[in-house]
């Protein structure tokens, strides 16, 4: 999959030098999933803003092999690519890809597309609302068949949840609070709730978080967390909006990717633990709505630095 910086690149070209206006109403065309054939909510293997070991993931993710592909709506074609066009190339993590310029600043990205085309899908080619644009595949740098798709604002400067815009889908699973963690140097330990560590400074805590939608055997991440230390708000984010600023992209309030985390797992923080008893409460929702709240509670013993 390519990276967000990569991608950053090529919307600012089209955000800056588009001469497509940005319309003064905001509200999004009417937007329909792009695979339509399938049970979708079973085949959504992966959200907006999960974390993919150093960057956002920038899409939703849905399983599939050689299923029509449709844009989300109409719109012009700004940019495709397939691995024909120049097969001595070295082959990209995206794969076989088009990007969709739809009203009011609002752009669409298909990755990993099949080898059939639909048609020759070359800049500027009009697709109407329902239109196949291609199949469903393998392509780039994917490890397995499926559709990831791009959703943004701004003429790219803004990307956003999909699911914030498309028809909603069945879940009825809240997301799972796992456990805490406490990271020191590389190696780190579990917290178990009634259990007493011994520190020397303030290390980072982290703590497993994942959403399974209707299968429990999914592991997808979530949309918002918060975390409270002994009673106190310590830090918040949403992770359906991301913003590009200063070479990087940030959540709504300002939090880089190294914010959020670490070692692959949500970061909450290195905060000041006191001695004695503390309390790590995380409250966690899903792209539905749907929320989990888990209170760590553990003793803390300082140790003298020499």
């Amino acid at each position: 999959m390519v990276r967000l910086a990569t991608l950053a690149s090529f919307l600012f070209l089209f955000y800056y030098f588009s001469k497509v206006t940005i319309w003064a109403d905001s509200t999004p065309p009417k937007f329909a999933w792009p695979i339509r054939e399938l049970e979708l909510a079973g085949l959504i293997t992966s959200t907006f803003g999960e974390s993919r070991k150093d960057h956002y993931h920038n899409g939703i993710d849905i399983s599939s092999v050689d299923q029509p592909v449709h844009t989300l709506a109409s719109g012009n074609v700004i940019y495709s690519r397939y691995l024909e066009d120049d097969p001595f190339e070295e082959e990209r993590g995206s794969g076989n890809i088009v990007w969709i310029a739809h009203e009011k600043g609002f752009l669409s990205g298909y990755y990993h597309l099949g080898g059939k085309r639909h048609k020759n899908l070359k800049d500027s080619t009009i697709l109407e609302e329902n239109e196949v644009l291609g199949v469903s595949g393998n392509t780039g740098h994917s490890s397995g068949g499926h559709l990831h798709f791009v959703l943004g604002k701004e003429f790219g400067k803004v990307l956003v949840d999909p699911f914030s815009y498309l028809p909603k889908l069945e879940d009825k699973i809240s997301p799972q609070i796992a456990n805490l963690f406490i990271h020191v140097g590389d190696t780190f330990t579990n917290i178990n709730p009634g259990d007493a560590i011994q520190i020397s400074q303030n290390f980072p805590l982290t703590v497993a978080i994942l959403d399974s939608g209707i299968k429990k055997s999914q592991r997808r991440g979530i949309e918002s967390v918060k975390y409270y230390v002994n009673g106190t708000l310590f830090k918040e984010a949403s992770f359906s909006i991301l913003i590009y600023q200063k070479g990087e992209w940030l959540t709504t309030n300002g939090l880089r990717f190294d914010d959020l985390f670490f070692k692959d797992r949500y970061l909450v923080g290195s905060p000041n633990l006191k001695t004695g008893e503390n309390t790590i409460r995380v409250i966690a929702s899903d792209f539905t709505g749907l929320s989990s709240e888990r209170t760590f509670s553990f003793t803390v013993s300082k140790l003298a630095v020499r």
